[in-house]
């Protein structure tokens, strides 16, 4: 029912018994404004997503563009890695259990 998992009618009906018996009167009231906060949730997200699209089109734009920028023979050569160091080599520490 409703998309939800493992929750059937009985259930449905015990949650609504028990928002009647706490809401009571003001039971509609407290509805509406639940679904008024559902659909500014529902805005904020699609303007999150839609933002969250136009970022990732410009990145791949700017890529293609990179790509035909460079000459082929420098793409398909791999970027060479810089020389380690003994920085970047990472030792535990040692804790002395005595």
């Amino acid at each position: 029912m409703l998309g939800l998992p493992g929750v059937g009618t009985a259930e449905m009906l015990i949650v609504g018994i028990i928002a009647l018996l706490l809401f009571g009167k003001n039971l509609p009231s407290v509805a509406r404004n639940m679904g008024k906060s559902m659909a500014e949730l529902k805005k904020g997200l699609s303007g999150f997503q839609e933002e969250f699209r136009a970022v990732t089109r410009e990145a791949e734009r700017s890529m293609t563009v990179d790509m035909h920028d460079t000459a082929p023979a420098e793409r398909s050569r791999p970027a060479p890695r810089p020389a380690a160091s003994a920085a970047d080599d990472f030792a535990a520490p040692k804790f002395d259990l005595e």
